[in-house]
């Protein structure tokens, strides 16, 4: 280490070009650190040192390993000159390489000579313009072995000139996936600071790096708007909202110059800062509507049990602190102290119980774990209402009073809210923004987790903690629950009001410092399936707290499977020979709606199939119709469920069918099953709908990888969704023909099985999105594309006619599988709404 320099670090070795070596401030040795890399005496990258190098972190017994680095030489320095290296810690002090030349000599700077590399990539990229204070675009890299497009390339942005920034591009462009079958974590929009954009004109530079390859339709030049106009347009952007089809181009452009604040999950903490900080104020409005409305609600005890077992002294502290921060004031906490035999713990927990006498204090002679722990603590509640609570998490002020206000005006016995972590560096991460009520999804794992509140009346019910399922007896409670409370009388508090702190052995964490948690999480999941009379297989995903049910069941019920065509044969074929040769489940028969067919091979595949026992055509002689034609096939035949399958989708599964009826004879109010859809390239097309005002409906993980986790396993995990997509979904006969089936008058092509899904769940219905079953799906075949001029009329008319029927209907408004804190628009479960509600 320099005698100057609170950093420390070397240059390990040099191969080809790639320096390797490591780095640490050991001022704030908790976090990376940053070494700039000079060529030529010019600054040309900063690289973060966060790479494991196990070696060099026993070597120096550093308690991180995260200390290592790499760098490239660029392509534009490979060109057989000499060139100078030289490195530079955070606080401008040399950083020492060695010199092979120099018989490994210790210096400060290097000459290399490179030759250029054989081309093996090239890119693929577009700047698209000046959008919401943002120049925006996307680079893809394609390797030229393989072919495959890959985003997160590091671009650098120049503003006249001038370096602005340089940054990955990583943002969410559906769009260009599809075009490319590439990577959808492609796109960049990188904000101009307000006081650059003074100048009124400017020009745009996009490389990317590090060899400085410049984008497509750079440079760019765009003009700015000073305040006054930007004010100006604001106010002239509400007033046109209602105009939808006459000016929607000048709409976009003014919103295009006015920059909006974005918040995205990426940037929680920032969002959560101004969030927590509204929360006291719409609290206060929650509170004023009760008075309008002349409610007034009771004020019952809320009983706290909290385990504590070796907690870190400030952490426990800043815990119990929470509860006695709490606004609502009529509250026990019960700490147990669960033999650990801690001197300092069991002073500061005396210390509280003489502080404040809501405080009671139980001591357990040996360490007895959590569950018993907490038996011990609901055997001497006091209060109506019980709360689970860890030892050294944080509930926000506000939490008790929220959560009792909204149990009441409810009717519920049992709520839960949302929740987040909170980091060792005091930061908010890793939100857990939950669906409503969702019986299925709690099936593969425990979303509710923290914060629960329960009547007491159902704990007596339900029983004590069971030490059996320890890891996941939590879990199994709510699940035991579950089996007492109608879905009616849980409600989800959509709020965050429970912070999860992360520490080094916590399920917060990591699930691999808890492997135990995961086979009890296997075992409560099917013990409660077994008490519920259903035999089944539960196992874990990629041996994480997350399960995947099958059942041990074969079922007896009636599939028609409907699938509309018009020539294309060779595709139809391929559909219906998939059916035919992959599908084990025997109780089904297949149905043809030819849309008037003419080529002769058509004529020959319907006479060929015609003759297949499983197989039937029926023929319409009318204009497209995607509604009409399912409509008509469902009227013709007589079966317990419907399969509506494009012609287009190619199935996987051989057990495909047999886990679709399972999912939807699971429960008498199950009325519709999808399945998970995939790009032929392994992407996924479709992994259920999401709905709401403006956007209509919205495709979950589109453009991610298949086996993907997603947003707290929403894209592996089945689960109950507002909507699924007609291209292959199972209905319930009875129930279509209840809802009067698909609109053939005024969603002759789009959203019609968005309608139809709402009309189902208007009536009361469930609708499982079956993550199990998978098939491949090439979209638009059957009808092109809706962005064709000649279809875009017709997709806006049914697009308005959806807002005009549904805009106000709170199925619609409030999707239920849905935080409102993420704005229903793509990438879903990414950019936040707006944290301040009042």
């Amino acid at each position: 280490m320099n005698a100057q320099s609170r950093c420390t670090g070397f240059c390990q070795r040099i191969e080809e070009g790639v320096f390797v070596g490591w780095a640490i401030n050991v001022v704030k040795p908790e976090k990376p650190t940053i070494v700039s890399a000079f060529i030529d005496d010019v600054k040309i990258a900063e690289i973060k040192c966060d790479i494991e190098n196990k070696t060099i972190q026993q070597k120096l017994n550093f308690f991180r390993g995260d200390i290592g680095f790499q760098f490239s030489i660029p392509e534009r320095y490979r060109d057989n000159k000499n060139h100078k290296l030289s490195f530079q810690f955070i606080d401008e002090t040399p950083f020492i390489v060695s010199d092979s030349k120099q018989n490994n000599k210790q210096v400060s700077y290097v000459y290399f000579q490179l030759l250029r590399n054989n081309d093996s990539v090239e890119y693929e990229s577009f700047i698209d313009g000046w959008k919401n204070g943002s120049i925006v675009g996307w680079v893809l890299k394609k390797d030229l072995k393989t072919g495959e497009y890959t985003g997160n390339c590091s671009i650098l942005v120049v503003m006249n000139g001038i370096e602005l920034q340089t940054v990955q591009a990583n943002r969410y462009r559906p769009d260009v996936a599809s075009a490319y079958n590439g990577e959808p974590r492609c796109g960049f929009a990188v904000v101009v600071p307000k006081v650059l954009r003074k100048c009124f004109k400017a020009e745009f530079r996009v490389y990317v790096m590090p060899d400085y390859i410049e984008v497509t339709n750079s440079p760019y030049q765009t003009s700015f708007v000073d305040d006054l106009l930007e004010q100006k347009l604001l106010i002239m952007n509400q007033h046109i909202d209602s105009l939808y089809n006459e000016i929607n181009s000048l709409k976009s452009e003014i919103k295009n110059l006015i920059a909006y604040p974005e918040y995205v999950i990426d940037e929680y903490h920032l969002w959560a800062q101004k969030y927590f900080s509204s929360l006291p104020k719409l609290l206060d409005k929650k509170r004023q509507n009760l008075k309008d409305l002349k409610i007034k609600l009771k004020s019952p005890k809320i009983s706290i049990i909290c385990p504590v077992y070796k907690p870190d002294l400030s952490h426990f502290r800043e815990a119990v602190d929470s509860v006695l921060c709490q606004t609502y004031k009529n509250w026990e906490l019960i700490l147990i102290d669960d033999g650990g035999k801690s001197t300092s713990i069991q002073r500061e927990i005396k210390k509280y119980v003489l502080f404040d006498n809501r405080i009671k204090a139980i001591t357990l002679t040996c360490n007895r774990g959590i569950s018993e722990a907490t038996n011990e603590g609901l055997k001497q509640v006091k209060g109506q209402w019980i709360v689970f609570f860890d030892h050294d998490d944080l509930l926000v002020p506000e939490a008790l009073e929220m959560m009792i206000m909204e149990a009441q005006c409810h009717n519920a016995y049992f709520v839960y809210s949302d929740e987040d972590k909170l980091d060792n560096n005091g930061e908010f991460t890793e939100p857990n923004l939950k669906p409503d009520f969702n019986y299925r999804y709690l099936l593969g794992c425990n979303y509710i987790c923290h914060f629960v509140m329960i009547h007491v009346d159902y704990v007596r019910k339900v029983g004590f903690l069971s030490s059996q399922y320890n890891g996941a007896q939590d879990h199994d409670f709510i699940l035991r629950l579950t089996e007492y409370l109608k879905s009616s009388q849980i409600h989800h508090v959509q709020e965050i009001l429970y912070h999860w702190r992360i520490t080094p052995n916590s399920t917060a964490e990591t699930t691999a410092n808890k492997q135990y948690a995961v086979k009890a999480g296997i075992a409560c999941v099917s013990d409660h399936l077994k008490r519920k009379g259903q035999e089944t297989m539960v196992s874990s995903i990629e041996n994480a707290t997350m399960y995947k049910v099958a059942w041990n069941k074969i079922p007896q019920s009636t599939v028609t499977i409907i699938i509309p065509f018009k020539d294309q044969i060779e595709i139809t074929k391929k559909c219906v020979d998939r059916i035919l040769d992959r599908t084990n489940y025997s109780h089904y028969n297949i149905l043809l709606v030819d849309n008037g067919s003419k080529k002769p091979e058509t004529l020959e595949f319907i006479k060929n199939y015609s003759r297949k026992k499983t197989v039937n055509f029926l023929t319409v002689q009318e204009e497209f119709n995607f509604s009409r034609l399912n409509n008509l096939a469902a009227q013709k035949i007589k079966s317990d469920f419907y399969l509506f399958l494009n012609n287009d989708v190619f199935i996987e599964n051989e057990d495909w069918l047999e886990i679709m009826l399972n999912e939807a004879e699971f429960a008498d109010d199950i009325a519709i099953v999808g399945a998970k859809l995939l790009y032929p390239n392994g992407r996924i097309q479709h992994g259920g709908i999401i709905v709401g005002p403006g956007e209509v409906a919205q495709h979950m993980n589109r453009g991610m990888i298949k086996n993907d986790f997603g947003y707290v396993g929403r894209s592996v995990l089945s689960q109950e969704l507002t909507a699924v997509t007609a291209a292959m979904m199972l209905v319930k006969a009875s129930v279509f023909h209840e809802v009067d089936g698909f609109d053939e008058i005024n969603l002759k092509i789009a959203y019609n099985d968005v309608d139809l899904c709402l009309k189902v769940r208007e009536a009361g219905y469930r609708i499982i999105m079956c993550m199990d079953v998978i098939a491949i799906h090439h979209e638009s075949y059957s009808r092109g594309s809706d962005d064709r001029p000649e279809h875009q009329e017709r997709f806006t008319y049914e697009m308005e006619f959806m807002e005009k029927k549904w805009g106000e209907k709170a199925v619609y408004k409030n999707d239920s599988a849905y935080s409102p804190h993420f704005k229903v628009k793509p990438q879903l479960f990414y950019e936040l709404t707006d944290p301040v509600k009042i």
